[in-house]
Formats: structure tokens, sequence, C-alpha cells
């Protein structure tokens, strides 16, 4: 949808609406920071070009209204819009029902004129949609000034429906007509001018002991907030910006911007995938190559970001949304706040860093730094990195290695806050290695950066726990079913996580040494699959004896009850190893291949299968499997999850949904990722805690189906 439509739709809404009240008493969100917030008027004027809208005005005039800490709450407050301001915007939007003179009585949180607290503090600039006043970021403006920014709401002269000067003069939109693509190309690069020049005029004026000018940012709602964008592109001063709901018409080109940047808006709207506005996003993404988010927000509507949302929703106006306008406004203020105060106030920032249960409403689409998904049992989880060395036997693939040598990374219910050091996901060099040969255009020691849930060496809490040893697909590193293990820890689980040497992209040792993937030299027959296979499962029995063994972990760990599952090969080696290792009381085979024959007697004990579709229809034939369904005697289970890929079950998966690369799936890797964690805790509290978990009788899921 073009600006032009949607302006249209909006003034249709506010015009097609009834008021629930002619004269209801209207305020804005109350700031959430602990300052009084002061305001004031500027007036700027720029002499140095003509106005873009109006040629007969040699000068670019200026309204900026400027928030900021103050010294005290006392005093008269600010007030909304005049009344010229307010009869233009009702006139606009076609509403006559209600009193224009109704917007000037909103209650307001600044002190006109009060005396500023502070010095040197970050600026963020402000710009409003198309047609809108300032005013209308006024909530914005307050919040963020509470909490010690000063911020500058611009009116953009001649491209909203009404200005007031000082002396009395309104202006109206000259900008408004024809809407083409260079009509918006002179809008951005207006704006941009506009921004730099209040930038100057308030860097070197009574004002500037106020501002630190190495800290400066941009949003903007609407066009405002696309505008963002070529204003920072144009003036380096501006160090970080957002766009709020607001379509790129104007694309970002090559080299792009390196600065942090995020994109906010409605989720029918912005979600990747949806339409032209969110096509707008997705190309700019690519040119952004710093630190970069994409969130959008579940029931708003366009107004929802702005003042017109909440004092819409007061006047009994309908703009369609199903968030009330009280939280879209605080879910903006926080997410803004947040993103300002990591990247002006160097504070990291968790909210920014994967979704949040304070705020369910909002979904990251992509992320330039990816994060597994929280844990869903109601354990904090803690994880530990375990060395292993096996002088029993040599190295399967490096034959010159008289013993094998493993990595586990142990995870467990801890006893200690969640909120402690967070376990490092890779280290520099297994991040260059498994990202190379990906295609991705992202910085090699990305993967070190992936937000984790579980915390580093936390103290365990509990005993005799089920031991779930997860192994990974081949090329694989183990870090790659963090997100299951976690989710298995926080459900009471303690989960043994195997790095196979020289079967991964690499693998870290805690010397410092680092060992590639030997194993990817040899010929991928069906030998090497066996020996594969096979190997897998003397890695697991080692790790086995190993832990049971451990003056340090074997008081948590019950060696009754063991389960395996793995992915892909890891998945595969499930059945060799509970054949070979009768410790290993249940076991799950995701998405693996079985390369290793199940022979009779086969396999007594609980066994799942959990796949993606072969074929267009659900059930195709998968031979192996069908072949080694015949041979498991006890409990059974065959799921298959629809619209996925073989990646879709892992981290991987994930990661690459964040990074915005397309597999060609219809099920998200977050929703398989659910899935997942569903049923492999409903087979594991069944077979090694004996709970009756519903889900494995009857498809829980409307993508999963039971094959056998």
């Amino acid at each position: 949808m073009k600006k032009t439509l949607l302006l249209t739709v909006t003034a249709l809404v506010l015009g097609s609406a009834a008021p629930a009240s002619a004269s209801p008493a209207l305020s804005l969100a109350r700031p959430t920071g602990p300052q009084p917030v002061g305001t004031t008027s500027l007036y700027l004027k720029d002499t140095s070009r003509p106005d873009p809208w109006v040629a007969t005005v040699p000068y670019r005039e200026l309204m900026v209204s400027l928030f900021y800490p103050a010294a005290s709450a006392q005093g008269p407050k600010k007030q909304f819009m005049s009344e010229a301001e307010a009869a233009a915007v009702f006139e606009e939007a076609g509403i006559t029902g209600i009193p224009a003179d109704v917007l000037t009585t909103v209650h307001t949180d600044a002190v006109v004129d009060a005396r500023p607290a502070g010095h040197h503090l970050p600026l963020v600039v402000l710009s409003p949609g198309f047609k809108r006043p300032r005013a209308e970021l006024t909530s914005l403006a307050e919040d963020l000034a509470s909490h010690g920014t000063a911020v500058a709401v611009v009116d953009h002269t001649y491209e909203n429906v009404a200005t007031t000067f000082p002396d009395g003069r309104v202006t109206g939109c000259a900008a408004c007509g024809n809407y083409d693509d260079a009509f918006w190309k002179k809008l951005h690069s207006g704006r941009a001018a506009d921004v730099s020049f209040v930038l100057d005029s308030l860097t070197h004026s009574k004002w500037a002991p106020l501002i630190d000018a190495s800290r400066i940012g941009m949003a903007g709602h609407s066009v405002g907030g696309a505008s963002a964008l070529d204003a920072m592109v144009a003036d380096p001063r501006i160090k970080a910006g957002i766009d709020i709901d607001g379509t790129t018409d104007v694309p970002l080109r090559s080299p792009g911007l390196d600065r942090p940047f995020l994109f906010l808006g409605r989720a029918n709207t912005y979600t990747p995938g949806t339409g032209q506005e969110s096509g707008t996003w997705q190309r700019d993404w690519a040119q952004l190559t710093g630190w970069k988010r994409w969130l959008v927000v579940a029931g708003m509507a366009h107004p929802s970001f702005t003042d017109i949302g909440l004092v819409g929703e007061q006047l009994g106006l309908d703009f369609g949304p199903t968030t009330p306008a009280a939280r879209g406004q605080a879910i903006t203020a926080a997410y803004v706040r947040a993103f300002f105060d990591q990247h002006l106030e160097g504070r990291a920032q968790p909210l920014l860093d994967q979704p949040s249960s304070r705020y369910p409403e909002v979904s990251f689409a992509m992320t330039s730094t990816p994060y597994l998904p929280p844990p869903t049992g109601d354990r904090p989880v803690g994880s530990t990195q375990v060395y292993l060395k096996d002088t029993s036997r040599p190295d399967p693939w490096v034959p010159s290695v008289p013993y094998r040598e493993l990595m586990v990374s142990l995870f467990y219910p801890a006893v200690s806050s969640p909120h402690g050091p967070k376990t490092q996901y890779l280290t520099a060099a297994e991040s260059a290695a498994l990202l190379s040969g990906s295609g991705l255009d992202v910085p090699p020691d990305l993967l070190t950066r992936l937000v984790t849930n579980s915390v580093a060496d936390a103290r365990p809490a509990g005993s005799r726990l089920p031991l779930v040893v997860l192994s990974p697909g081949y090329t694989k590193p183990r870090a790659t079913l963090s997100a299951l293990a976690e989710d298995l820890a926080s459900h009471g689980y303690a989960v043994a996580l195997v790095g196979h040497t020289y079967e991964n992209a690499g693998q870290s040792f805690p010397d410092g040494r680092f060992a590639g993937c030997a194993s990817c030299e040899v010929p991928h027959d069906p030998a090497f699959w066996t020996k594969l296979e096979l190997g897998r499962a003397a890695d697991v029995s080692f790790v086995l004896d190993s832990l049971t063994h451990s003056k340090k972990w074997a008081p948590l760990l019950d060696p009754a009850r063991i389960g395996m599952a793995g992915h892909s090969a890891g998945g595969a080696s499930t059945l060799p190893t509970m054949v070979a290792d009768p410790r290993v009381k249940a076991g799950i085979d995701i998405d693996g291949t079985t390369e290793v024959p199940l022979t009779p007697p086969g396999l007594a004990r609980p066994f799942m299968f959990v796949g993606h579709p072969l074929g267009a229809t659900a059930c195709a034939p998968d031979l192996p499997w069908e072949r080694d369904w015949a041979q498991l005697t006890g409990w059974r289970r065959w799921l298959e999850v629809a619209g996925t890929k073989h990646a879709s079950f892992t981290d991987v998966g994930l990661v690459g949904d964040q990074l915005g690369v397309d597999v060609g799936t219809t099920t998200t890797a977050l929703r398989t990722q659910e899935i997942t964690r569903a049923y492999v805790n409903a087979f594991f509290d069944r077979h090694l805690r004996g709970e009756t978990r519903p889900v494995l009788d009857a498809p829980g899921y409307p993508e999963v189906s039971f094959c056998h």
C-alpha cells in the first residue's frame, strides 16, 4: 500500500467513527521515567535554502518542540495543539461530530520553559508522519525526556495540515497533492535537510550545553520513520535510527548504512513477505550492515504508535486495532527507549536481544544478532563445558591420535538466577568454521554473540535427575541443539550435548586447540556412514561411563533413567547406541536417515521418529525408517511435521529465519522448535518419568501427522 492510499484509509476510518462523547477528558500517556519533563518551542529559520514546497519563500522555517529533563515538575503544562492545528487535523480526517478545540485541552506532562536539569545529554530527533503535526509524538518525547534524554520534535513546514508560528501565522499543507516517486524522494531528502539544520541550530545555540553532539539519534513515524534512513545517510552525526511503521519508498543505496537501525511496525503490514510495504523493508534490510532489528507488533493500526491512537480511542474513534492504544503506546515507548539507551547511552538492553514475556505482542521478524527462544520450563538453566578423554581407543578419523577426545556441553536445572552471565554459543573459531561456505554476508564471529538462556557454570539444582544425551547432525557442532537442550533442562532434565570430534565443522578445546572436520576428507560411501553411526554409539557409551562415574556429576544423574535423541546423523545413531548400550532406555531420531539397519531381534525399548515431509502428501514412504519400524517391538511413534525442512528442527533453522534466509519452509523454525520441544519433552516425560502425555496419543498440533 502506498502512503497516499494509507492516508486516505486513515481519514475514512476517523471520519466514519462515532464518538463516545463530545467532550471527554483527554490525556496522553504518563512518562515512565523518574525525572520531571520540561519543554520549549523553538522557531528556526534556515536562510541557506528556499522552502522546497513554496518557491516564493526564500528560506526554510521550522517549528521544533524541545523536551528535556527539568529541575521541577511545577508550572504550566504544554498545550497539546493550537486550536488552528486541531481544526486542521479534524478537517483533514473528515471529523465533524466532535469540536476541534477538544484537542487543545489534552493533558500533557511537560512544563513550559522549565529550567533544564543536566547537561551533555543524548539527543533524539523525532519526525512525524506526512500531514501530521509534531504534537502527535508528544507522549514518546515526554517519556524519553523523563529518562534523561533531550528530544527535538520537528514540524516539517508545509508537509502537515497546520503549523502555528510565534507571530500567529498558520501554514497549511502545500506539499499535499500528487504523490509519485519523485514526490517521495523530494520529501525524504527535504526532511534529511531539515534534521541536519535542526542539529546545526541546537548544537550552536544556548541549548548546546544541554546536548552531547556525539550522541544523537533519530526516530520517526510513517514517512518520518522512513526518512530516518535518508537523514542518517546524509548526516553522520546521527548515530542510530528507528523507522516506526513507515514504508521506505526511497531505496537505501549501496554502500548502505553501518550504524544501528530498528524497524518497528504493524504485524499485519510489515511481517516479512506480507506485501509491498514489508518488501521495502526487506530491500533496505539487505543494505543495513550494522546492528539491526526488525520487530512487528500484533494488533496495532498505523496511528497506534502515536498520540492520535491514544486520543482517538478516548474520543471513541475506531482505527481497527485490537491492542488498546495505551498498550500500543507503552510498547512503542519501551522499545524506542531501549534502543537509544543501548546505542546512545551504551547500556545493554536485554529487551532487544530476544522476544520478551512482558510484551508478547512483539515478534522478532529478523535480527542481526540471533537468539535462542526462551525455555518453556519453570527452572533456571545452567550449563558447563566438560572435556573427556577416552584412552581405551584411538580416534577413528585421525589414527595418529591414540585416544578419543570429546567435548560435552552439560545443561541442567540451576540454583542461580537466570540473569547471570550467559553461556557462549560458539567460540570465534567454531563460528567462523560453521559459517564458512554458508553464503551469508555476516561477520565470521557472528555466532559468538548469539543470545543463549543458560547461565555459564551455574550451581546445579536437584539430584538423581533423568539424563538425556543429544547428538547433532554430521558437520554440525553440538551447539546447534542448544535450544532443545536448554528447554529440557528447564523441565528438570540433565542434558549431555556431545561434540563428536573431527565430525563437525570445527571444535575448540579448553587448551586452545581447534579440531577441524577430518572425516569430511573421507569418501562418504555406505561404509563411512556405518563407521560414523557405530562410532557415535561408542562416543555416547563413553560419555555415560564418564558422567555416571564422575565425583562431581554422578550425584546429579539417575543412571536408571537415561534417554537419547539426535538430529540427522545424530538421530540415526540413536538406534545403534540403544542396541549397543542397554542403559539408554528410550530414543528419538529427529530427521535422520538410518544407514545402519536395525536387525532381529530388533529393539523393545520406546522409540520415536520425527521428520519433515518427503513428498507432496503427508507421510510419504521413507524406506530406511519403514525397514527399522518393523524391527521396533516396543512403544513406538512416527511423526511428520508439515511445512518443515531438515534444518527446521535445530538452531540452524532458527538462525536462518532470524537472518532472513529463505529455505522454502512454510512452518517457521520458531514454530517447529515449539513442536519439537513439546514432543521431545512429552516422550521423555512418559518413558523416563512415567508421566502420561496425551500429545503422544493424538496429534496436538495441526502441522503434525502420525504416520504410524
